[in-house]
């Protein structure tokens, strides 16, 4: 059984064999199809699966979970599938892939087939609940122009309109010298050039803003103040939505990772569900992807005859 967690800037393979000895690791490069195209992402997966099969013994039966980042529509899931299952398919052997988004696995290693909410701030954001009959409810993941409140992408690009605020007369940050000092942004035409030409990553940006308000920048401040109430209210539309949620919370991605950033973000949760759980992932997301191979590959085997 293999278990995949493909992100942006590389992939990770955890493979194990019912009964078998220790576990297989493999990483390779990205697979978000949304960066690299399907066919690429498509060609990630089944080399590193190809990696992870043993030379020992022929697997008579495998099964696959891949959560990637990306792929959040049926078309793209089933297409990457489809590439992967190709690959495995063999005379006498069973081949089970599942490709589904990657809040899904983080869902799994969080809280294996149990119920409660994950919240996934990244260069993007998204919630994933399920409730205690196992139904998934998903708010936000529209990317970053209809949504990803409280992601890097968000909070770069505030840090970034401050910034053009400040050089206009308006409120000062400090923004504006940690842009100097760290990526020579110091005049109007040096911010133009650096986002309509070269391209300056909204999420590059994310770390000095919030290095700001960790120094008690104000506008700083404010602007993480809206990234936790965006993120808050995605969770009150999964409460509100479902009432048999178990009242527990999982944060994970690379916001999270920073500590002021986490207790702003776990502060506005605490505030609006004072009885829940607010805790970061501890596992790795690719234990979600195995754990999910794993049920699937013990169903088959506890109905073959």
């Amino acid at each position: 059984m293999f278990g995949i967690d493909a992100g942006g800037s590389k992939t990770l393979l955890w493979g194990e064999r019912i009964g078998g000895p220790g576990r297989v690791e493999r990483q390779g490069p990205g697979a978000n199809p949304n960066r690299c195209g399907l066919e690429e992402a498509s060609g990630v997966l089944v080399d590193l699966v190809g990696e992870g099969l043993p030379d020992d013994a022929p697997a008579e039966r495998i099964s696959v979970c891949a959560g990637v980042s990306g792929a959040g529509r049926a078309e793209e899931q089933e297409a990457l599938s489809g590439a992967i299952r190709d690959a495995l398919v063999a005379p006498g052997r069973t081949v089970h892939v599942e490709v589904v988004h990657d809040a899904l696995i983080a869902l799994d290693a969080a809280y294996d087939a149990g119920s409660g909410i994950v919240v996934i701030a990244g260069t993007g954001s998204v919630a994933l609940a399920r409730t205690a009959d196992g139904t998934l409810l998903r708010v936000g993941g529209w990317g970053h122009l209809l949504g990803d409140p409280g992601s890097g992408y968000a909070v770069g690009q505030r840090g970034l309109r401050a910034t053009a605020a400040a050089l206009d007369g308006g409120d000062d940050t400090s923004i504006r010298g940690r842009l100097r000092d760290q990526l020579g942004i110091d005049t109007r035409e040096q911010l133009i050039h650096a986002v309509y030409q070269d391209g300056l990553s909204m999420q590059d940006v994310a770390p000095l803003v919030v290095d700001a308000a960790a120094a008690g920048d104000a506008v700083a401040a404010r602007i993480l103040h809206t990234a936790g109430e965006g993120l808050t209210e995605q969770v009150s539309w999964l409460v509100h939505h479902a009432q048999t949620i178990a009242p527990r919370i999982t944060l994970l991605g690379g916001m999270v990772q920073n500590e002021h950033y986490d207790t702003v973000l776990r502060q506005h949760l605490r505030d609006h569900f004072p009885d829940w759980s607010v805790q970061q992932l501890q596992a790795e997301p690719v234990t979600g992807a195995l754990r999910r191979a794993r049920r699937r590959l013990q169903e088959d085997v506890e109905c073959s005859p």
